[in-house]
């Protein structure tokens, strides 16, 4: 039983005014006994009825709930409304024992703030009730109820003192939110979505409580900027999910809803609820914005802007032409927009422009962020402001970006991002499918240029360079999934990695292709059914203009000879031939008295029957051949004793006159590199005649036949006879040595 005094009034309950943490209330049990209870105690949890947890009035991607889904959402609802309403109506030290000790208590706050709407649908959802749908229009209101009492629980967490009576010390306040997690950053974002800035009071509303939130506990502030790192992890995950198209539950796996459009409804939401929010967090708390230039978080927006939202343009395109997630995607690339540059306008307001400039250039990579931001923002703007008040920025540097922005936004030739998001929903049909389609075609650039590169490509080589590397699949099914893919490389990688859209994961791999019958295209374009296997081809001269081939009139073909008198007449061969041969009289030659070094105009065969006649000068190359020749004569032997002699004795002197000649052509054989033959055969025969006489001049020929023949010719007949094998021509290698030996080339 608790003491009448109590019940009396605040101020009888607590006359010493003292704070929530040292207040003591008395009570008086059932056996008159009193008791000492502190303020914030399980004592004060009185409720027999548990809290309720909310249910959204969204189904899945934006739709609104209808029928029996409805009136199940609005019961709910209510029974939420009352726990909010109990929670405000108790008293402060009731209040707080609630936050503190029932978790379920604060559990239905937090539930409802996860799952309320979010602002940037809110015009989706008025859009779609009708003047006499009294059911929908009364969720709303209780909706809009609900909202306004979650907020008020909030500011009253947030509020230290409610009256003279009822306060808290600072120190124990920011104890009991921080410690307890009675506030925390993902609670400060759930409510950001839910409330907005649609409205300059929800605006105003949002401003006090984070600067309250900030003031009561400065560790916020240090959480707050820890929670932006979360984004390049939220990044990274879309990425790899936009990516990773076969896996279950991923951004291109089985569709888990029925209500989806496409298998990237839900990356794209998460996306724009990341947007949303992170514009909202900056916009709200602009302590914020040195911790993003820290993190590089512009950076890491251009990346993903670049690489993640083209893909997923282009892969909601092909599945969905017409899908909602696309006018999702193009509003979160506005945000993303807005979020890049609050934070360069904030780096230009506080003189940071060494760090925009940096900011700007390593953007430059990110070709579809800049030209989407060039659009909206020129950076020559921002530039010029920049200049005149950081004189001490380099021109080089400032210049380069001016042109590198405008360089790249002056070759890209897709429509302009839409500025001011229009919801289809607040148009007619007619109206909202012109809307998607004009918004598409503004905010989908990559998809517009894959779909060009498409028709550039050559499908069928890319087809036989899949064949090469995974012979055992169908044509019919590659030429499916090529078009999904920018190279036959991607597509390759995607059937090695399992990783195929959820459209072709249960398509027969071994689909055949069956091209179109050109007859039939012929037939549709002229009329007329031929059955010819060339029909329709690049030979066909009923329907090319200019076949590839050679097209006979007459006897013969194009140029070809008319019979075999015009073949026989016909001397372009020999014009060829006698060309070529013109090409070898080009080489000069210079005559014997300018100073020929060699003019062979004799017969060789004259040399080689005066060498047969008689031997060579002794060498020593002529002594090898003579030993290892098997037949020798006593004669020959002879023969070159006395050429031996002969050599000995030139060597020795003479007579003067031969000695003076012997010099002079020693003088002359050593000035000339080669010497004369004629000199060499004269000199020859005048030794031969000088050491041999008549016996140089060896007769074989004898008489006429039948006069008889006397004994030295027929002694000189059988001489040549027997060693003819190793002399004249019958010996070549010692006609060569020969010739080596007087200084003559062989």
């Amino acid at each position: 039983m608790v003491d009448k005094d109590l019940d009396s009034g605040n101020s009888i309950c607590n006359p010493d005014k003292l704070p929530l943490g040292d207040l003591k209330l008395t009570l008086i049990d059932t056996d008159g006994i009193r008791r000492q209870v502190p303020a914030l105690d399980l004592h004060w949890l009185t409720r027999d009825k548990p809290f309720n947890s909310y249910v959204c009035i969204l189904s899945s991607y934006g739709r609104t709930k209808s029928g029996a889904a409805l009136e199940e959402w609005h019961h709910i609802a209510a029974s939420c409304l009352e726990d909010f309403e109990f929670l405000l109506h108790l008293r402060h030290h009731e209040f707080w024992s609630y936050m503190l000790y029932d978790e379920a208590a604060m559990t239905a706050v937090v539930t409802f703030l996860q799952r309320a709407n979010p602002y940037y649908r809110k015009e989706v959802e008025s859009s779609t009730i009708g003047e006499h749908d009294a059911a929908l229009t009364n969720a709303m209101t209780l909706y809009a109820e609900l909202l306004n009492r979650a907020v008020r629980i909030i500011m009253r967490l947030l509020t230290a003192q409610e009256s003279a009576t009822e306060w808290i010390t600072p120190e124990h306040h920011s104890s009991l939110l921080y410690d307890n997690y009675l506030m925390s950053v993902p609670v400060l974002c759930d409510l950001v979505i839910a409330v907005g800035d649609a409205d300059a009071n929800n605006l105003n509303i949002l401003e006090q409580i984070f600067e309250t939130v900030i003031r009561i506990q400065p560790d916020y502030l240090k959480d707050l900027q820890e929670g932006l790192a979360f984004y390049e992890n939220a990044f990274l995950s879309m990425q790899i999910q936009v990516d990773n198209e076969g896996c279950e539950g991923a951004g291109g796996g089985t569709l888990l809803d029925p209500d989806a459009e496409t298998p990237y409804d839900d990356v794209v939401l998460f996306a724009l609820d990341c947007a949303y929010t992170l514009r909202m967090l900056i916009q709200l708390c602009p302590e914020l914005l040195e911790a993003c230039e820290q993190l590089k978080l512009v950076q890491i927006i251009a990346n993903f802007y670049d690489l993640t939202i083209p893909l997923l343009y282009r892969n909601i395109y092909l599945i969905n032409a017409q899908a909602s997630s696309l006018c999702w995607l193009n509003e979160a690339r506005q945000q993303f927009l807005n979020v890049v540059r609050r934070i360069t306008q904030a780096q230009l307001q506080t003189g940071h422009g060494k760090q925009l400039v940096e900011l700007l250039q390593e953007c430059l990579s990110a070709q579809t962020f800049v030209i989407d931001y060039q659009r909206q923002y020129p950076v020559e703007q921002d530039i010029a402001i920049l200049v005149e008040r950081c004189p001490n920025i380099k021109n080089y540097k400032v210049d380069f970006i001016i042109a590198g922005y405008q360089k790249t936004l002056g070759s890209c030739t897709s429509g302009v991002i839409a500025e001011k998001q229009i919801p289809c929903s607040l148009k007619s049909d007619d109206e909202c499918g012109e809307a998607k389609a004009l918004r598409v075609q503004a905010a989908l650039p990559a998809a517009a240029a894959t779909g060009n590169s498409n028709s550039a490509r050559d499908i069928d080589l890319e087809v036989f360079a899949v064949l090469d590397v995974l012979p055992d699949l169908g044509m019919g099914f590659i030429r499916r999934l090529l078009p999904r893919y920018d190279n036959s490389e991607q597509a390759i990688a995607a059937i090695l990695d399992d990783n195929l859209p959820p459209d072709l994961v249960h398509m027969t791999r071994q689909e055949a292709f069956i091209p179109a019958d050109p007859q039939d295209k012929l037939q549709r374009e002229t009329g007329v059914r031929h059955y010819n296997v060339h029909d329709g081809d690049k030979y066909d001269v009923l329907t090319q203009d200019n076949p590839q081939c050679i097209i006979k009139q007459g006897k013969g073909l194009p140029g070809a000879p008319w019979n075999a008198e015009q073949l026989l007449d016909d001397k372009r061969d020999i014009g060829q031939l006698k060309k070529r041969y013109e090409q070898y009289s080009l080489v000069e030659e210079t005559p014997h008295e300018t100073g020929a070094e060699y003019d062979d105009d004799y017969d060789d065969s004259y040399e080689a029957l005066n060498y047969g006649q008689a031997p060579p000068v002794q060498s020593l190359l002529r002594a090898k051949l003579q030993q290892a020749s098997a037949a020798s004569s006593a004669y020959e032997a002879q023969d070159a004793s006395e050429d031996d002699q002969d050599d000995d004795y030139e060597m020795a002197g003479g007579d003067d006159e031969r000695k003076g000649s012997q010099n002079a052509n020693t003088n002359t054989k050593r000035n000339d590199f080669c010497e004369n033959p004629e000199i060499t055969r004269a000199r020859y025969q005048q030794r031969q005649m000088t050491k041999y006489g008549q016996r140089a001049q060896a007769n074989v020929e004898g008489a006429p036949k039948g006069q008889g023949q006397t004994q030295q010719t027929t002694r000189n007949r059988s001489q040549k006879e027997a060693h003819k094998s190793s002399r004249a021509n019958h010996n070549r290698k010692a006609g060569a040595a020969f010739k080596r030996s007087k200084g003559m080339m062989s």
